[in-house]
């Protein structure tokens, strides 16, 4: 799965294709981005403050990194 130009590959333990969600809040504090699987649980996540228009992108990178480590 894709989002935000970063590839996830499905869910190391079982294979389904995980879901990723961008929690954005109040502007002054950091965002929370994770990448769950919705069939077993396991999940990622990170920590992003807004700054400037390629942050998500670059949190979505290294989600994508941590993730598919796995």
């Amino acid at each position: 799965m894709t989002f935000n130009d970063a590839e996830f590959k499905a869910c190391p333990r079982c294979g389904v294709e995980p879901v990723v969600g961008d929690v954005c809040g109040d502007p002054r504090r950091p965002h929370l981005m994770s990448v769950t699987c919705p069939a077993c649980g396991i999940a990622s996540h990170i920590f992003w403050a807004n700054v400037g228009q390629k942050s998500p992108a670059r949190a979505a990178a290294m989600l994508a990194e941590n993730w598919n480590r796995r």
